[in-house]
C-alpha cells in the first residue's frame, strides 16, 4: 500500500483503551507493530495494552479488504478511462456522457461490496 492509501486505512480505525477510555488512532507503524506482537502501550495513559485474537483477526481483516478495494478500484478506474476514450471515438461528446453515470452506478457498486463497513473500533485489553 502507498503512504496515501495507509493513511485512509488509518484513518478508519480506532482504539480504545480499557485502562483509561482514551479513544485514539495511530500511525501505520504503530498498528503494524501491534499486530506483530499483539501488544502496545496506551499512548494517554502509558498502559500495556493487549490485542486479543478475535480483535487481531478483525484487524487483519478489515485491513486486508481496504487493500482489495483499492486494487479493485484501480482496475476499475483503468477498464473505464478505456471505454470512455472508445465511446468518444466512436459516439463522440453525447456517447460520453451517457457513459458517465454508467460509471457512477458501477463505482457504488463496488463500494458496497468491497467497503461497505467505513471504519472499526479496536477495544484493546489490560496487561497481566
Amino acid at each position: 500500500m502507498s503512504n496515501k492509501e495507509e493513511k485512509n486505512v488509518i484513518e478508519d480505525l480506532d482504539f480504545e483503551c480499557s485502562s483509561c477510555g482514551s479513544c485514539f488512532c495511530k500511525d501505520s507503524q504503530w498498528v503494524t507493530n501491534l499486530l506483530e506482537s499483539g501488544a502496545a502501550a496506551c499512548p494517554s495513559c502509558g498502559g500495556e495494552l493487549l490485542l486479543g485474537k478475535e480483535e487481531r483477526d478483525g484487524l487483519a481483516a478489515f485491513i486486508k479488504k481496504k487493500d482489495r478495494f483499492g486494487k479493485a478500484m484501480f482496475v476499475f478506474m483503468l477498464i473505464y478511462a478505456l471505454g470512455g476514450l472508445i465511446v468518444s471515438l466512436f459516439f463522440g461528446g453525447l456517447g460520453f456522457l451517457l457513459y458517465m453515470p454508467m460509471g457512477l452506478v458501477v463505482f457504488s457498486c463496488l463500494k458496497m461490496l468491497f467497503d461497505s463497513k467505513t471504519d472499526l473500533s479496536i477495544r484493546l485489553g489490560l496487561a497481566e
